[in-house]
């Protein structure tokens, strides 16, 4: 509501002046509204997130960014099947965890979850791995041995870089696949078992099969339900989240409690392009945790490979306009400041925004763009 109050002139306020006043309280009334609901939304948003991890389990994961919560959500719709699951993701992005999920919140849970990594073994011993073997089928076997697919009967086995997998070992999965049957190593009895598949690489397997080094019917047989994993370069909103769990949990185990970033750390880390993945961001500030002399990981800490990256990065991106270089420049400063005032609102939006000045729309427009992650400056609860 607007109010108007003049008792020193009559008449200062004329019809035309009321009815400016009366539009301008609609249109205030309306951006209060808009503002209200899309608060509202952001907090049912993260009300459905939060329920999800914890009906689900899915604490393991970790990460805000869209992708990731919508490959949460497609989990829950096809874990309690069988249908065969392809994963495809570059190396440590979390492949693993993914397969652990499908498991564990499937009708299998209780039955074995058995990872194997099919490019870590050579092809004899794998097939007898995955297989088993008869005594005296090879020099070596001195007593018969259950593979892995008899072992995993009712659960689920987690076929790592299959695209490393031997033209004949494929024929072999293929087998399994279609009818459940497999025979050991040296021997022709047909065996069964019950066993649901799920296949990951970090290998395009589309171009494997145009290149004519993976079978095409195996394609097809594990790309039933296909999950991609987007590599942590293209979430870069989950790396503060992810880097403060990975220094709980390191924290923890080293006893050094309420570790944190400093900000040119945390700067650096945010540009930095992670060509390792998850798996390479937990090692860095498992390194940092452990060479951290107080509770701030500072520059210094930072393994050398990452500041070389970033040295070469800056030199390589070095622009080439005095507009170009004043517009990186605000653009840092933006997202800075932004940090700055989600830190200081402790994660509260509408509060941080009110410290910048700046509209609500407006702040979380630029949050947007920036790939800042609020969740990350909240307080933890004690």
């Amino acid at each position: 509501m607007v109010y108007l109050d003049n008792r020193t002139v009559e008449g200062a306020f004329t019809h035309k002046d009321c009815q400016f006043v009366a539009s301008f309280a609609d249109f205030i009334s309306l951006a209060a509204f808009s503002a209200l609901q899309q608060k509202k939304l952001m907090n049912r948003v993260n009300e459905l997130e939060k329920e999800l991890r914890s009906k689900y389990q899915f604490d393991a994961i970790i990460g805000h960014h869209p992708k990731m919560v919508a490959i949460l959500k497609l989990i829950t719709h096809i874990a309690n099947t069988d249908a065969t699951i392809l994963i495809q993701g570059e190396s440590g992005t979390g492949k693993e965890l993914i397969a652990n999920a499908l498991h564990y919140n499937s009708s299998r849970k209780d039955k074995p979850f058995v990872p194997i990594n099919c490019g870590a073994l050579p092809e004899n011993l794998l097939e007898s791995e995955l297989f088993g073997h008869q005594k005296g089928a090879f020099t070596g076997a001195i007593a018969d041995k259950l593979g892995w697919f008899e072992r995993a009967n009712g659960g689920t086995i987690f076929l790592d870089e299959v695209s490393e997998m031997s033209p004949e070992l494929q024929v072999k999965l293929l087998r399994v696949l279609q009818t459940g049957e497999f025979s050991r190593v040296g021997s022709t009895e047909i065996r069964y078992c019950n066993v649901r598949v799920i296949a990951a690489t970090n290998q395009n397997l589309k171009n494997l099969v145009k290149a004519g080094k993976f079978r095409e019917d195996l394609y097809y047989r594990l790309n039933v339900i296909d999950i991609e994993l987007p590599p942590l370069r293209e979430r870069k909103g989950d790396i503060p989240l992810l880097a403060h769990h990975f220094m709980n949990v390191y924290g923890k185990k080293y006893q050094k409690m309420n570790i944190n970033l400093s900000r040119d750390a945390e700067v650096y880390l945010f540009a930095y392009d992670f060509p390792g993945n998850v798996r390479e961001l937990e090692n860095i500030i498992q390194r940092a945790v452990v060479l951290a002399e107080a509770n701030i990981i500072e520059m210094r800490h930072l393994p050398v490979n990452v500041d070389s990256a970033m040295t070469s990065k800056k030199l390589k991106d070095k622009p080439s306009t005095f507009r170009l270089a004043k517009q990186q420049m605000i653009e840092k400063f933006e997202r800075e400041y932004i940090m700055d005032c989600l830190k200081a609102a402790e994660g509260n939006i509408s509060q941080a925004a009110k410290i910048a000045g700046i509209h609500f729309k407006n702040f979380y427009a630029k949050m947007i763009k920036y790939g800042i992650d609020p969740h990350v400056f909240k307080k933890a609860e004690e």
